[in-house]
């Protein structure tokens, strides 16, 4: 299983979600523990274009994010609203 290291102004956008949010937020990163690259059957995944790295999407919110297979280790470095991240 991947471990998931979140960079701080993640964790501050997380922070600032509301309860239900958070819950929906932290069910979607144990799965995306599990299995890491698209397609996967439950969770919105997509490579991106023009750059290295991967979206996922959680409601109307995009995390991008980069996988090191060799030690296991998924870093989200950005999180934001859909139409702000891009």
């Amino acid at each position: 299983m991947y471990k998931i290291i979140l960079h701080k102004r993640v964790i501050k956008f997380i922070n600032s979600r509301t309860p239900k949010e958070k819950q929906k937020i932290k069910e979607k990163f144990e799965k995306l523990q599990r299995n890491p690259y698209p397609p996967h059957e439950k969770l919105d995944l997509r490579k991106l274009q023009n750059r290295y790295g991967f979206r996922l999407r959680i409601g109307d919110y995009r995390f991008i994010y980069d996988i090191s297979d060799n030690s296991l280790i998924i870093y989200i470095e950005y999180a934001r609203n859909r139409g702000d991240i891009y």
